[in-house]
């Protein structure tokens, strides 16, 4: 949590103001994103990953995980896109 916090503030200070278009890109597991649209095969790709993510020491986070996140690093809002399979896009705006 610690260094998501310290990278995202490190971008945020890279980047310039949201009305000239400042803007932070991250692709990365929203869970619950997804919603109705998963189905089968999805719900077992999901498992798959799970086991995946704890065998690599990963993290995945819902929305209210990351929003904490990002709040902590500075940013004003976000919008999260879900695409298909487990992957969303979130866009951070200063």
């Amino acid at each position: 949590h610690e260094d998501c916090v310290k990278i995202l503030r490190r971008c945020k200070e890279a980047i310039p103001a949201r009305n000239v278009g400042g803007t932070v890109i991250i692709v990365d597991t929203v869970i619950g994103s997804a919603g109705s649209q998963q189905g089968i095969a999805s719900k077992e790709t999901e498992v798959l990953f799970d086991v995946f993510m704890m065998a690599a020491d990963g993290v995945e986070r819902e929305e209210h995980e990351w929003s904490k996140i990002f709040i902590e690093a500075g940013f004003t809002d976000y919008k999260i896109t879900p695409t298909m399979g487990l992957r969303s896009i979130i866009e951070l705006y200063p």
